[in-house]
């Protein structure tokens, strides 16, 4: 045999081979706004919809459903990304869906698809409830600066997703923070110290990395206020906002916020701003 043979003989051969070897597509993971996570694979697309396929079958959704696009090679990957957002998930349920997603579209699912605009079969992604521990400081605005111009808080808060009673989490949606703290205030012989308490509203908006978290939080306070040789004891409406960043490993994150806190006196004025940080540990 000649040598241009031989080689022939050898891609032809190298060619055949490559026909019984096991082929391995790429899968997709896909957000939807409302916060459902779903693994498995785009089988079509077109301007307005894709067409997806996993365990629980082949359903179409609109684009404008949509927030992310993942492609991934492996469901290993999924489970990486599931874990990078800090979300629950089953390794087992993960890879049946990639596994399914691959698998050509039956002639009972065309069909299907050609009649009804199919949902997500995946259950909705709860966000649970997560507890709180920050420590901040305070810088005093208003007529009492000049007395107790900064100060320090420290709080302890759980946070709760509402989705539950819809059965679906939406962007908007708020869900419900609950906060108890102490602050303290001092300057000299000048003090404001006491236990303080919140409840209120919390949004979520998803950021890289984790979440951008703000909130509304009316509540009530019972402090000691000391100025020189005046002194008094007081309960009085409190209120306490939120601006921050979180960073989410898996079940734990760490957060940096901007603070306001408002103090209601009849006589005199008093807020503060500040800027307080701290972790948070997912419960469930």
């Amino acid at each position: 045999m000649n040598r241009g043979a031989l080689s022939v003989f050898f891609f032809s051969a190298f060619f055949v081979a490559l026909l019984f070897v096991p082929f391995r597509g790429e899968s997709d993971t896909l957000i939807l706004k409302n916060g459902t996570l779903l693994v498995g694979k785009v089988k079509s697309s077109s301007d307005k919809s894709i067409v997806f396929k996993n365990y629980y079958g082949a359903f179409t959704v609109n684009r404008a459903e949509i927030e992310k696009l993942y492609v991934t090679k492996t469901y290993k990957e999924d489970i990486s990304l599931r874990k990078k957002m800090g979300m629950d998930f089953s390794v087992e349920d993960i890879k049946k869906n990639y596994e399914a997603g691959e698998k050509k579209l039956t002639e009972q699912e065309v069909a299907k698809l050609k009649t009804s605009v199919q949902k997500p079969a995946e259950s909705p992604l709860r966000s649970g409830g997560s507890f709180f521990i920050e420590g901040g400081w305070f810088y005093s605005i208003g007529e009492v600066n000049e007395a107790i111009p900064y100060g320090y808080g420290g709080y302890a808060a759980y946070e709760q997703g509402l989705d539950f009673i819809t059965g679906e989490r939406y962007l908007l949606m708020p869900g419900l923070r609950i906060e108890c703290g102490y602050i303290y205030y001092s300057s000299g012989d000048a003090f404001m110290k006491g236990p303080t308490a919140s409840l209120g509203p919390v949004w979520l908006f998803p950021a890289p990395g984790g979440n951008i978290r703000f909130s509304l939080q009316p509540g009530a306070s019972g402090l000691d206020v000391e100025n020189g040789d005046l002194s008094a004891s007081t309960f009085t409406f409190t209120f306490h906002s939120i601006l921050g960043y979180e960073y989410t490993f898996s079940s734990a994150s760490i957060f940096i916020n901007t603070r306001y806190l408002y103090v209601y006196d009849k006589d005199v004025f008093f807020s503060s701003a500040g800027i307080s940080a701290g972790f948070s540990y997912k419960l469930w």
